[in-house]
C-alpha cells in the first residue's frame, strides 16, 4: 500500500461548491475556518485551539511598498503568541472581511480558502480525533491585477508542476521531485485498509517524499488507467492550490512562486473517499 503520507465584524460570506460526506461536516468545516480568522478578529485564544492543529504549518507573502514580497513563516506557537499580544495589549485588530469558500471537501479533508483584512489563506483542514482543524496555511496579500497571458502562464505552470509531481511518482523518477517540490515541503496524509477502517496518518518531507518515489511503483507501473487528474482550484500572484487525484487518493496541494518558478509547499492527503452525496 502506498503511504505518503468581541466586537462588530463585517458579515461573512460562505460560498460552497463542493461535495462533502454530510451537512454536519459542511458546516463544521466551514466553522473551523471562520474560528481560524475570529481567533485573530476577536482576540480569542480558545479558537486557535479549538480550530487550528498543533502542528501547524504556516507561511504568508506580504507585498511591500517596493513591490517585493516579505516572506513570513509561522507555527502553532506563533499563531498564539500574535493574539496573546493584543490580549495583553487590551487591543482588537479591526475589523474586516472573513470569506470563506470551501473549495473541495471529503470525509477527512478539506482545502478552504479564506478571504481577511491580510490576504487571502489557502487552509489544508483535516478530521482530527473527529474535529476539523487547519493543518497547513499558505497566504499572500491581497492580490494585485495580472494580464490575461500571465493568468494563462501561471496556471500552465503550475499544472506542469503538479504533472512533474505525479510523473515522478508513477515513472519512478524521484530526481524529478528537485524540479517541482519545495525543499521546505510538508506533506500529511491519511490511509485505510477498507471503507470501514479508521484512518492512520503520517508525515512526509522531501527527502522522504523522493525515497518513495524511487519504491513505490518500482516493481511495475500504475495501470493504464490509472487516475491523473489535476485541477487547478486558485491562483494568485505567489500562491496556487491544486487538487490532484491519483491512484493512492486525492492530494490537496497549496504551491508558492518563488524566483519566478512555482513550487510545491503543502500537501494534505486522503484515500479515496467511500461513494459521497453531494449536498
Amino acid at each position: 500500500m502506498l503511504m505518503y503520507q468581541p466586537i462588530a465584524l463585517a458579515a461573512f460570506t460562505v460560498v460552497a461548491a463542493y461535495t462533502i460526506s454530510s451537512a454536519g461536516d459542511k458546516a463544521t468545516v466551514e466553522r473551523a475556518a471562520l474560528d481560524y480568522a475570529e481567533a485573530y478578529y476577536e482576540v480569542r485564544l480558545d479558537y486557535v485551539e479549538r480550530s487550528i492543529h498543533p502542528d501547524l504549518v504556516k507561511v504568508g507573502y506580504e507585498l511591500k511598498p517596493d513591490g517585493k514580497y516579505a516572506t513570513h513563516p509561522m507555527d502553532y506557537e506563533g499563531f498564539q503568541n500574535m493574539v496573546r499580544w493584543y490580549e495583553m495589549e487590551g487591543k482588537q485588530p479591526d475589523a474586516g472581511p472573513k470569506e470563506v469558500e470551501v473549495l473541495d471537501a471529503m470525509d477527512q479533508t478539506a482545502l478552504v480558502k479564506l478571504t481577511g483584512s491580510w490576504g487571502t489563506d489557502y487552509l489544508q483542514m483535516a478530521k482530527f480525533d473527529g474535529k476539523w482543524k487547519t493543518r497547513h496555511a499558505i497566504w499572500q496579500s491581497a492580490p494585485t491585477e495580472r494580464s490575461e497571458e500571465v493568468r494563462k502562464a501561471d496556471k500552465t505552470a503550475v499544472e506542469a508542476a503538479v504533472r512533474g509531481y505525479l510523473d515522478a511518482i508513477y515513472l519512478v523518477q524521484p530526481e524529478r521531485i528537485k524540479t517541482c517540490v519545495d525543499p521546505e515541503l510538508t506533506k500529511y496524509g491519511f490511509w485505510r485498509e477498507s471503507d470501514e477502517g479508521e484512518y492512520s496518518g503520517s508525515l512526509m518531507d522531501r527527502e522522504k517524499l523522493m525515497a518513495g518515489a524511487a519504491s513505490w511503483y518500482a516493481e511495475g507501473a500504475p495501470p493504464a488507467d490509472a487516475p491523473r487528474k489535476i485541477e487547478v482550484l486558485d491562483v494568485m500572484n505567489r500562491v496556487a492550490c491544486v487538487k490532484l487525484t491519483a491512484q493512492w487518493g486525492v492530494d490537496y496541494m497549496s504551491l508558492a512562486k518563488k524566483d519566478g518558478r512555482w513550487m510545491i509547499l503543502h500537501v494534505i492527503w486522503q484515500s479515496h473517499p467511500p461513494e459521497q452525496t453531494a449536498q
